[in-house]
């Protein structure tokens, strides 16, 4: 499960920092929030469980990787004959957006050739 903390009062930081994580259950979570900010400074604006995540495409292999959400859809006709869109969000580690593409396109070969990239969005958050 992933979690999205947005914590501001940082020194010297101005404004509002968001650091997304995963975790097994909140306490989890809340713990690896506190080790990188620490006890004295921040305060924790917002604390959201992101449900509709899906697993990561990939993982971060080093710290100047930007953190990017990615939408694919599916198109799944149902018994009635309509066609429903379903929609996924996942993240994605990359240093570009050239870069996301080209691993959305593996992911996508590897047997969801139904599914279509729609959204690639670079995101500020900091992932831990």
């Amino acid at each position: 499960m992933y979690f999205k903390f947005k914590v501001s009062n940082i020194p010297e930081i101005k404004g509002i920092l968001t650091y997304l994580t995963e975790a097994n259950n909140f306490a989890e979570a809340a713990y690896k929030i506190i080790q990188t900010i620490g006890t004295d400074s921040g305060e924790i604006e917002e604390i959201k469980l992101m449900k509709n995540f899906k697993p990561a495409i990939n993982d971060q292999t080093n710290d100047k990787q930007k953190l990017y959400m990615i939408k694919i859809a599916e198109d799944v006709k149902q018994d009635d004959g309509n066609i429903k869109t379903l929609k996924y969000e996942l993240p994605c580690f990359a240093n570009n957006a050239i870069e996301v593409t080209d691993i959305v396109n593996e992911y996508l070969a590897q047997g969801l050739e139904n599914m279509r990239l729609t959204t690639i969005s670079e995101t500020k958050w900091l992932y831990i």
